[in-house]
């Protein structure tokens, strides 16, 4: 089974931190670029020591490499929207770590 056969087309947005007419603290989404995405949801059975593990509902690899330290992201595929908790750049492929946002 190869990781390409899983792979879906999705949108990856850069989070942006601002302040609105009010003053109060707002974020606005930036479209970088589309995409393509193997995406896994976590097994809930594994037993993990990490906060950041714990805290993630999928895990995901992509091809795409143009992510950048200090910037936060988000991925919108199928009506589904997950932000990127952590992203790994050094190997073949970017693994990223996401959680699912549930708006409701």
């Amino acid at each position: 089974m190869s990781i390409y056969t899983d792979m879906v087309p999705c949108t990856l947005y850069e989070i942006q931190h601002g302040k609105g007419a009010a003053g109060a603290l707002k974020e606005k989404c930036v479209k970088v670029c589309d995409i393509m995405v193997a995406v896994y949801k976590n097994d809930s059975f594994k037993s993990v020591q990490n906060v950041k593990y714990e805290q993630s509902t999928h895990n995901a690899m992509t091809s795409y490499k143009g992510f950048e330290d200090g910037k936060e992201y988000r991925l919108e595929f199928n009506g589904t929207e997950m932000d990127i908790t952590y992203f790994n750049t050094a190997g073949r492929m970017a693994t990223l770590l996401l959680k699912e946002i549930n708006y409701g």
